[in-house]
């Protein structure tokens, strides 16, 4: 079996005009030889494609009989949905959601209305206008204000928790000017933060494991950002499982399960939340497309002691084949 590797590589350098984690869901190379390390090992021949817009020929051209797919796309809101969209077009079955769920959790607020009210969020407003801007006097402070339809927390950096509605609009401004999109308000939850691997189909969804993201020293308003990912062996400790009630683990493993139901995502995902100071969890985000990367993706980190990472990678192209009903291998 032949399969295509489907991702966007980090390019070397990056223009000083566009924001420095412009790329930061990009994948480097070393994420994709141990993926097709990993998938070699099951018996099929991987063969990675970078994503551009030669892609529908790439894909007819090398007769690829699946695709496993970990590309985030070119462009904007629904830059992730191209590739698997694509694969749809050509008839060709791939890993991981389809072309409509990951465009829906690309867009944060649009997620948050779909998982909405079975699970709990946050209040938040959209500010796509100045305009808009009168609605950050409705919310109670601090905020975190971050791009709506960016991942791998880019544009989240020192300054992004504001105090007041005038702060939080000058960070919109600056937000929108530098990404191109609107910038989601929403009211900052102080506590404890916790992300969480889901894998599987069907009757078959289960949790991976429940993960503490925590800061190496005690902080005020602790924000998992990019440089705070970046260098995350010095700012970050993990604990697998969180240092949390029972009742809470089971509380956000529920509401992990659900909203990779609500959003309709395949194979693996990763769910984000957060607790607020009642230590009650809100939802945050989804990423039907997490990192692969075998040293420092999250759920790679909230796996290990669990399954194996060759494990992982290849539980994910043996459930995509399950699911469409074609022998792996």
């Amino acid at each position: 079996m032949k399969v295509a590797v489907l991702y966007n590589p980090r390019p070397a350098h990056i223009d000083a005009a566009i924001p420095d984690d412009a790329f930061e869901e990009y994948d480097s190379r070393e994420t994709i030889e141990a993926i097709c390390g990993a998938l070699g090992r099951l018996g099929v021949d991987p063969v990675p494609v970078a994503v551009d817009r030669r892609l529908p020929w790439c894909l007819e051209e090398g007769r690829f009989d699946f695709a496993f797919n970990i590309a985030e796309g070119e462009g904007r809101r629904c830059r992730t949905a191209v590739p698997a969209a694509v694969c749809e077009l050509l008839g060709l079955p791939h890993t991981g959601s389809d072309a409509l769920t990951l465009a829906a959790t690309q867009d944060k607020a649009f997620a948050r209305r779909i998982v909405f009210p079975d699970i709990p969020v946050a209040r938040a407003v959209l500010v796509e206008t100045d305009s808009d801007e009168h609605t950050l006097a409705d919310l109670s402070y601090p905020v975190i204000v971050k791009p709506n339809d960016e991942g791998s927390s880019k544009g989240i950096g020192p300054g992004s928790v504001c105090w007041s509605p005038a702060e939080a609009a000058d960070k919109c401004r600056w937000l929108r000017s530098r990404y191109r999109c609107p910038a989601l308000v929403e009211e900052f939850l102080p506590e404890t933060e916790v992300t969480v691997g889901v894998r599987g189909n069907g009757d078959g969804r289960s949790v991976l494991a429940l993960m503490e993201i925590a800061p190496a020293e005690p902080k005020e308003q602790f924000v998992y950002d990019v440089p705070t990912k970046r260098d995350w062996r010095h700012r970050v400790q993990y604990h697998v499982p969180p240092r949390l009630p029972p009742a809470t683990l089971d509380a956000i493993r529920d509401y992990a399960l659900e909203a990779y139901r609500l959003l309709g995502c395949r194979d693996l995902a990763r769910i984000d939340f957060r607790l607020d100071a009642d230590g009650r969890a809100f939802f945050l985000e989804c990423n039907p497309l997490p990192g692969l990367n075998p040293a420092d993706s999250d759920i790679v980190i909230l796996s290990r002691g669990i399954i194996s990472y060759e494990t992982l990678i290849q539980g994910v192209l043996l459930d995509a084949g399950r699911r469409v009903g074609v022998s792996i291998g």
